[in-house]
């Protein structure tokens, strides 16, 4: 593997283990058992993809998950939580959904500066907009019919 490519995913697996050490850290401070259950399911997700990109190849990467996500924008129209000790469910979902979508800006900023991480960067951003994706769709499933 070169080493732009590698450098990149070095930076990809940074990012994976704050994700992770962030939804731990969270999981553990709250009251509220359905925050923390997602919490930890999050950072479990984020632990899988720093595992996976410490053994993966380009090659294998710029093969997954090739088509486009769905993207309700929901996370585009709501007001970011404050994380704190008393998030709600729907705090908890909301500053779940801003995470994901700025991870996935930040990769597909790198993706756009092309060079040879280019493909590797544009799989990851589609990886956070599936995790996003995902989100919103529990967010539209269990909060915006409830209300």
């Amino acid at each position: 593997m070169n080493e732009k490519l590698r450098k990149a995913l070095d930076f990809a697996i940074a990012k994976e283990r704050e994700a992770e050490a962030f939804y731990k850290e969270w999981a553990a401070k709250v009251d509220n058992p359905a925050v923390e259950a997602l919490f930890a399911e999050l950072a479990g997700i984020e632990h899988g993809h720093m595992e996976m990109l410490s053994r993966i190849t380009p090659d294998e990467i710029f093969a997954k998950n090739a088509g486009p996500q769905p993207d309700l924008k929901l996370s585009e129209f709501l007001v970011e939580a404050d994380a704190g000790e008393d998030l709600t469910i729907q705090e908890a979902m909301i500053l779940a959904m801003k995470r994901e979508e700025r991870a996935a800006a930040l990769y597909e900023r790198f993706a756009a500066l092309d060079g040879e991480a280019a493909s590797l960067f544009a799989a990851l951003a589609r990886e956070e907009r599936k995790h996003k994706s995902r989100l919103e769709g529990d967010y539209d499933e269990h909060i915006l019919t409830e209300n």
